[in-house]
């Protein structure tokens, strides 16, 4: 696992416990992805694979939509994969634990579906061929990540964050394997009372995309909130900016 799969397994696993709890902008997203699960997916489904399952939250709705079919569960965290299996009544044997880009998979899937989970990836090109090998023909990868305008605010100050990809450019991955049949984005914004706020919303979450090689001293702190004010302080309150994108992709 490189270094970087490292420190981001480390923050989901100690966000395993407060992640639900904060994790507003991903429950508006897997309620959307739902949405399109349910106008594009046949009721008849085989095996399913999610990918990034987390607490479970997307787990729970796959399990009671398909609930006769066979629900392997995957996260970089082998802790969020219990907690998921649990939630959704799972036996261990459906847990496949570890970074997906170097998962060895056996099983070939009617479904691949996930939440949050493929902004992370550092080969998506060689990631979603590999994916496609294991989606059964006329199958679906359904997936929502993020986009350029994700954390900017974080990354506006900091210059720390992670390389987003624009609709167009995610597609253009995507076509050599898929039918890519609907995409879209959309921007939500979440306020908070204090810049500090934004960084434990973020620790909390496991998605702060920051460098963590750098220690947070009170003078950070002190320059971060004093730049957060001047760049982006709006009638009191201080924003941070979710850019959601959503793929609805066939196997060819």
């Amino acid at each position: 696992m490189s270094l970087k799969k490292t420190e981001i397994e480390c923050r989901f696993r100690r966000s395993v416990e407060s992640y639900e709890e904060n994790a507003h902008i991903q429950k508006k997203i897997v309620k959307h992805l739902v949405e399109l699960l349910e106008h594009y997916c046949p009721l008849e489904i085989n095996r399913i694979l999610e990918i990034g399952c987390g607490t479970g939250l997307l787990s729970e709705q796959l399990k009671a939509r398909w609930s006769s079919s066979e629900l392997w569960l995957n996260d970089l965290v082998d802790a969020m994969c219990i907690k998921a299996a649990s939630r959704c009544g799972i036996t261990a044997q459906y847990c496949l634990p570890g970074d997906i880009e170097k998962l060895q998979l056996v099983e070939i899937f009617s479904l691949v579906a996930s939440t949050s989970t493929f902004q992370w990836i550092e080969h998506p090109l060689e990631t979603f061929g590999y994916l496609s090998e294991h989606i059964s023909s006329g199958g679906w990868l359904i997936f929502s990540s993020f986009g350029k305008d994700n954390c900017r605010e974080l990354k506006a100050i900091t210059g720390n964050g992670l390389t987003y990809h624009s609709l167009s450019e995610m597609e253009e991955i995507l076509s050599r394997y898929f039918e890519v049949l609907h995409t879209e984005e959309e921007i939500y914004t979440l306020d908070f009372n204090h810049p500090l706020d934004i960084l434990q919303h973020i620790k909390k979450t496991g998605v702060n995309a920051m460098s963590s090689h750098k220690t947070w001293t009170r003078g950070r702190l002190n320059a971060f909130t004093r730049e957060y004010a001047i760049r982006f302080l709006k009638d009191g309150r201080y924003p941070l900016t979710y850019h959601p994108q959503y793929f609805i992709c066939r196997k060819l």
